[in-house]
């Protein structure tokens, strides 16, 4: 049997706003700070430990979906007086966004010109060219961002970080976008493992395709822990269980579900049911659209599903299940909100343990250890 290490969990709740992404240092500083106040918490003194130390105590640190999405606010090149008005105004009613997206077409018209022809054939309407064109422009420059970004903080905290989402192509010769998870380990910043949507929302199935590929697992170093990703609404799908079912999993080890989502619009309200691009599973209680809350079906159909789809094998040690959720404000537009949570079982003799966010309008660091 492998020598079990207790692996650190920091799941990060961010609450970001444009201000956040209008520059690389400002981002990177802000996820650093969160990433090191999670490993703080955990501490036995007010030091944040050395990486010597830190490697001793393996670390998984997760971010929201859609965390590398709005890094094209950093492709814009515009005159500081724009700039500050663009992310540091204090003007919280007006809508920035769409000033900025006029802004950026009007300086980038014959790109986006060459996008939309490119996008012309694959795309069913015109609003759906015009959205696939908008973030195909500069799909290109924000992946290459955002793979230095978490590729230097993985090797800067020593951690395995779970990279929330981005709307990426899946490779350098396919022109078709995707809402992909992508994984970096601590060693050297590589990608260690990518997951991508299988489930688009309603909203997001004219200009995102659907992620086709098999499901695989990766092993967090030191640790006998393996972990599989699922992007927001595919954590709400049995097929999407049924294709891990038949994953052979080592009987000495422990896995983990990570669900990285955000839910725009407003956290606590009457759940509206299964989004309309997907067919209604078969389990769902119809009396639970009368009676749940968004934030009770969202643990009872997505955290609740993933975690008893593992307690069905009998090849575990221990297993759990992590949802990182998201607060945003993005020019006065884009804005989500979701509460955070972490499920575990340890062992198979412990009984299962619950931590919660318990706001879904604030950032929140949720610390523990499995």
């Amino acid at each position: 049997m492998e020598k079990q290490a207790t692996l650190q969990i920091v799941c990060i709740q961010t609450y970001l706003t444009q201000y956040h992404y209008q520059s690389y240092p400002i981002l990177k500083q802000y996820l650093l700070q969160r990433i090191r106040l999670g490993l703080k918490t955990r501490s036995t003194t007010t030091q944040i430990p050395s990486n010597r130390e830190r490697s001793q105590q393996p670390t998984l640190v997760i971010l929201p979906e859609c965390t590398g999405t709005w890094l094209y606010y950093m492709c814009v090149p515009m005159p500081r007086f724009l700039h500050g008005y663009f992310f540091n105004s204090n003007n919280r009613k007006a809508n920035y966004h769409l000033l900025f997206i006029a802004y950026t077409l009007a300086t980038h018209l014959r790109l986006f010109v060459k996008e939309i022809y490119k996008n012309y054939e694959s795309s069913k309407t015109w609003p759906s060219i015009f959205r696939q064109s908008w973030l195909t422009l500069f799909a290109r420059r924000t992946f290459s961002i955002y793979k230095q970004l978490f590729s230097e903080l993985a090797i800067e905290t020593n951690s395995t970080i779970v990279a929330g989402s981005i709307f990426a192509y899946n490779d350098s010769n396919d022109n078709k976008l995707y809402n992909m998870s992508y994984v970096f380990q601590p060693n050297n910043g590589a990608i260690c493992l990518q997951s991508g949507k299988r489930y688009p929302t309603f909203e997001e199935s004219d200009f995102i395709h659907s992620y086709e590929c098999s499901p695989s697992i990766y092993s967090i170093p030191n640790t006998n822990i393996d972990i599989g990703i699922l992007v927001c609404a595919d954590s709400w799908m049995p097929e999407v269980y049924n294709d891990y079912g038949w994953l052979e999993l080592n009987s000495h080890r422990r896995f983990l579900f990570i669900i990285v989502a955000l839910n725009t619009g407003d956290w606590n309200m009457p759940w509206p049911g299964y989004d309309a691009s997907t067919d209604v599973p078969n389990d769902v209680d119809s009396e639970h659209l009368q009676t749940y809350s968004l934030p009770q079906a969202w643990f009872h159909y997505a955290v609740q599903r993933a975690f008893d789809a593992l307690s069905k094998r009998n090849d575990l040690l221990g297993y759990g299940v992590i949802c990182c959720q998201g607060v945003l404000n993005l020019m006065n537009d884009i804005r989500a909100e979701g509460e955070s949570v972490i499920l575990l079982k340890r062992s198979k003799d412990e009984e299962k343990v619950l931590f919660e966010a318990k706001t879904c309008v604030e950032e929140k660091v949720l610390t523990c250890e499995f």
